[in-house]
């Protein structure tokens, strides 16, 4: 079944079968974690279902819930739309071939702009670095945003692969509220080989010797243009292309979120021209990193303030043995003190 018919199922309020036609869907089923998250969709279906029957849940509860996992759903088949609009542009098209005329995509739920908080989610792991569970930490914070009373106001776009090119163009298209990093970072560009053997660090935690110009020294891990190996952005590169994103383009951007290793050079620097950054002091691990993610976005849908969402995912932290110090917030170039 075509992603358009699923939309029309979902049109004709037969959820069920929605949800299955999407949870077989060959790009669905080739994703480990996106199979996940309709299995997810699924169970929550059938909970909402049973607890209707049963008395329950009322109606407007269940109606509710309904429109989240609606709401979710179409998310999930936008993200599809946009592979296979980039694998279709990708391939090569035969010379003797008129491709036909793609049928009018079906019209988005109608949002309203007021108090929407737009997500941006860049995702950096080249395969010369060691290995982060991104899409996990994805799927959770999709699903911590999920649940917020109107999930619609939370929109989040996931970019993987991205490139110091990409890195810019899709600040600027997609103009979040929110920014959020996963990925590498480091106090001080290394070879690559040093991250090998890390979760999220730049490298080993011997003593660096002192730069006399930490923006340039400290970074985070893109791919390169040709997305085959790592590439090295420095705190310069990130402070000037969020200054001009702000400054120029008039871009709201109330949050940025460093969820790499050694990310507080670069969370300082960016804090001067964006009210909100969060980092990292030190090395930390992946679990603690995805816990803190899902902790924030919880507290982000859920109606806290930036203030109260760090503070309840560093509390999610702290269960996996990381220091409460471990991830910091600069507002305005100052360290919150807790």
């Amino acid at each position: 079944m075509t992603i358009e018919q699923i939309r029309g199922l979902i049109g004709q309020a037969k959820l069920d079968k929605a949800l299955d036609a999407a949870a077989n869907h060959p790009q669905v089923k080739s994703d480990g974690d996106l199979g996940m998250t309709l299995t997810l969709l699924q169970s929550r279906y059938t909970g909402n279902e049973r607890e209707k029957n049963l008395g329950i849940k009322d109606d407007d509860d269940y109606a509710k819930e309904r429109a989240k996992i609606s709401y979710a759903l179409i998310n999930i088949l936008s993200d599809l739309d946009e592979e296979e609009a980039g694998s279709a542009a990708s391939a090569p098209t035969p010379a003797a071939r008129v491709p036909a005329k793609p049928a009018a995509p079906a019209a988005p739920p109608a949002i309203i702009e007021d108090n929407i908080t737009k997500i941006l989610f860049l995702a950096s792991n080249p395969s010369d670095t060691a290995k982060l569970q991104l899409t996990t930490e994805h799927s959770r914070v999709s699903a911590r945003l999920q649940e917020a009373l109107e999930p619609e106001k939370f929109p989040l776009k996931f970019r993987q692969a991205v490139t110091p090119s990409e890195f810019t163009e899709f600040l600027f298209i997609e103009k979040p509220d929110i920014v959020h990093f996963s990925g590498h970072g480091d106090r001080k560009a290394p070879d690559v080989a040093s991250i090998m053997s890390e979760s999220r660090a730049g490298r080993k935690d011997e003593d660096l010797p002192p730069s006399a110009k930490p923006e340039e020294e400290s970074g985070i891990y893109l791919y390169d243009e040709d997305k085959r190996h790592a590439h090295f952005v420095n705190t310069t590169f990130l402070k000037r292309t969020f200054s001009t994103m702000v400054k120029r383009h008039k871009i709201p951007i109330k949050a940025v979120v460093f969820n790499a290793c050694h990310s507080s050079k670069q969370a300082e620097a960016v804090s001067q021209v964006v009210p909100y950054v969060v980092g990292t002091s030190w090395s930390v691990g992946d679990k603690a990193a995805i816990a803190f993610a899902s902790g924030f976005y919880f507290g982000i849908a859920q109606g806290m303030d930036i203030e109260g969402a760090v503070d309840f995912g560093i509390n999610q932290a702290l269960a996996f043995n990381e220091p409460e110090d471990r991830f910091l917030l600069y507002k305005d170039g100052v360290k919150v003190e807790w």
